[in-house]
């Protein structure tokens, strides 16, 4: 089971930034494998803001959306007040972003690994949630 964040999907999309064939790898293997893949709803806001921008194509950006939320495997997870509650303990203990924090708790929940391209993440939360790069994934 994995939680994927938003730097690596994004990362997947745009194939002039490192790593994007890792990510692209990555992804295909989850979905070859059918492997659960836990994600907070908040994965589609951030995809397709970041999306909206880089593309300047509103359009574009929510069928991108639609794409994601209709890959095999996902499992969309709603911020609940549970989830808020540990996401912000996640937050303040790990020193960590909002959103970050969040995808932490999702993988923590349903004991997932979380897979990020974000540095804090990677660096900050091995004593709380198992966490690699798409990298890493790809090694198992």
């Amino acid at each position: 089971m994995y939680t994927l964040d938003a730097s690596v999907h994004l990362n997947a999309l745009n194939a002039a930034e490192p790593g994007s064939a890792a990510s692209q790898a990555c992804l295909q293997q989850l979905i070859a494998r059918r492997e659960a893949i836990f994600s907070p709803t908040l994965l589609l806001v951030e995809l397709a803001a970041a999306a909206a921008r880089a593309l300047d194509d509103a359009g574009l950006a929510l069928e991108l959306t639609q794409a994601v939320r209709g890959l095999p495997g996902q499992v969309w997870i709603s911020l609940d007040d549970e989830l808020a509650a540990e996401a912000a303990r996640l937050s303040a203990e790990a020193r960590l972003r909002g959103a970050d924090a969040i995808y932490a708790a999702v993988a923590r929940r349903y004991g997932a690994t979380l897979i990020t391209r974000d540095r804090q993440q990677l660096e900050r939360l091995g004593d709380w949630a198992p966490v690699m790069t798409p990298e890493e994934f790809l090694e198992t």
